[in-house]
């Protein structure tokens, strides 16, 4: 017998998604704020010129792939039974996905842009976290007293005139017990998040955002909102030096009590001043661009006639 839903689960998955008229509002999301912050210019290249210059990799595809794999297998688990979800073949899930996922993107630039021997590196490191994630299920995702309230939910929420923060929660949980939500963001990495990337608040901002504008949203505790990064790691070293390194999976949560969000709100307020007019319309200006090896090792303009300060940067 399952075991009935509480209320504010039923609510939130229930709740009629927020729906845009873009030809008089925008959104923002967080990627568009932490490009702004790293550089203004590359900000306006993508927002206000309209100049799209992404390139799909084999870290796209795969991130992609093992997200989805690990968003259908948690619902399975949660809103059907747990045997069923570990009887999943999750490996034949991920190599179809990212034979999908690649054939999309093949289709649309005419290029390819990885190789069978990368792929299948890419796809067994995959295995491998999904063999580990199984076996610790019960480490990274209880179900007592845990409910999945959904994968892929969506936030919509209004930050000035016309304009609206939009962002997508890759997994969020609620204890019936403790009271309290989690929000989970699933991170790729080749070797997991190191001290530095921990501290990096550009980077950590993405969930105390969602924390934030969860809570606006659904009118909840922003107290009783968790946030927590799981970091897949394709790689672990062979003889690693304490336990933790040894691992698949990484976890971290960071800071998120008043301060921290305020000090988080207060760039995001900065941004909206400098880049949207009263009427929530684009400052159509010339941005300052950032140029250093951290802004644009992966900058889709980096090199290009776009952006030559940033010529000879790395």
């Amino acid at each position: 017998m399952s075991k009935s839903v509480p209320l504010i689960v039923s609510k939130i998955r229930e709740t009629p998604k927020p729906v845009l008229d873009y030809s008089t509002q925008k959104s923002v999301s967080y990627s568009q704020i932490s490009t702004f912050i790293n550089c203004p210019k590359a900000w306006e290249l993508k927002q206000v010129r309209g100049i799209t210059e992404f390139k799909p990799s084999v870290h796209t595809t795969f991130g992609t792939a093992i997200h989805e794999v690990i968003q259908e297998w948690l619902t399975v688990m949660y809103q059907e039974t747990v045997k069923k979800s570990l009887e999943m073949d999750l490996g034949k899930m991920l190599l179809d996905k990212m034979k999908n996922i690649y054939l999309q993107e093949f289709q649309k630039t005419q290029t390819h842009f990885s190789t069978k021997e990368e792929l299948q590196e890419f796809y067994l490191d995959g295995i491998e976290i999904l063999n580990y994630l199984k076996s610790k299920r019960s480490l990274y995702f209880s179900t007592k007293n845990v409910y999945l309230i959904g994968v892929e939910i969506p936030l919509v929420s209004p930050m000035g005139n016309n304009v609206f923060f939009k962002g997508y929660i890759d997994v969020l949980l609620y204890n019936s017990e403790s009271e309290t939500f989690t929000v989970i963001d699933l991170k790729t990495s080749t070797g997991g998040w190191n001290s530095e990337t921990k501290k990096d608040e550009n980077k950590i901002a993405q969930l105390i955002l969602y924390k934030e504008f969860l809570a606006r949203q659904f009118q909840l505790d922003v107290e009783k909102i968790n946030i927590n990064y799981i970091i897949l790691k394709r790689k672990i070293p062979e003889d690693p030096e304490f336990p933790a390194m040894g691992r698949r999976i990484q976890e971290f949560s960071p800071p998120s009590g008043k301060i921290k969000r305020g000090k988080i709100l207060t760039n995001v307020q900065k941004f909206l001043t400098e880049a949207f007019t009263e009427e929530g319309q684009y400052r159509d200006k010339p941005y300052k661009a950032i140029p250093n090896k951290k802004n644009c090792r992966f900058c889709p303009f980096q090199g290009t006639q776009y952006c030559p300060e940033s010529n000879n940067i790395l």
